[in-house]
């Protein structure tokens, strides 16, 4: 049975380096200090999996950092070895370089940029398709009319812009960027009741939304728009 406190008196042996054991250890050179108590996470060990793959809240509610287990290892000395990867969309959305987008652009582009960042592994993975939805609307439109100086482009919808970069570019050009748009482009269904009814869908996962912030972050960096 664990005790409920989490700092106890104990005797332990004296630190050689340390100046407030100096003077104050018994005969036998030992001390006693107030010691916060740890307890080996075997919990995390006994479930299915290690629970590998599940996300970890590191802090409080009101300031917490989200990770996700990659993998829960028991070495020689019995101690719980977790190796943890940062939810964030650092490294998976790359920054933006304004210096190469043109600055009629930047509001749009930065705002959009920034709803996809507040809400990347924070907000529901619905949440986080449709901001990266958004996202691949606003970064493709803007480069459409970059490139054409054709003014309804920035009226267009992400499905509309898919097209719009099919017929500018031609079927055999650019199809990796199409791919990630039309990828983006079919999870957002997945988000509204009456689209999954109607379609037979499942409900957007986790993973479904990850999948959104790399396809975002692809386009940034095939079109050049970022660092």
């Amino acid at each position: 049975m664990f005790s409920s406190v989490s700092w106890e008196w104990v005797t332990v042996d004296a630190h050689p380096f340390s100046s407030s054991d100096f003077g104050h250890g018994r005969s036998d050179g030992r001390v006693r200090k107030e010691l916060s108590v740890f307890i080996h996470c075997t919990e995390l060990v006994n479930r299915p999996g290690r629970g590998e793959g599940l996300q970890l809240a590191i802090g409080s509610a009101g300031a917490h950092s989200l990770w996700r287990i990659l993998q829960t290892e028991l070495p020689v000395n019995q101690d719980v070895l977790v190796t943890l990867r940062a939810e964030s969309a650092l490294g998976v959305l790359p920054p933006l370089d304004l210096s190469v987008i043109p600055e009629y652009s930047h509001k749009a582009v930065s705002e959009a940029y920034t709803r996809v960042m507040n809400v990347a592994y924070r907000d529901s993975p619905t949440s986080v398709v449709d901001q990266c939805r958004n996202l691949c609307a606003v970064v493709g439109a803007q480069w459409l009319f970059h490139l054409t100086g054709n003014k309804k482009s920035l009226e267009d919808d992400l499905g509309a812009c898919i097209t719009a970069v099919r017929d500018h570019f031609g079927e055999k050009n650019q199809r990796l960027v199409r791919a990630a748009l039309e990828a983006v482009n079919l999870l957002h269904p997945r988000g509204k009741e009456n689209e999954r009814q109607r379609y037979q869908l499942r409900e957007v996962s986790n993973e479904d939304a990850e999948l959104a912030l790399h396809a975002a972050g692809f386009v940034l960096r095939e079109i050049g728009w970022c660092l």
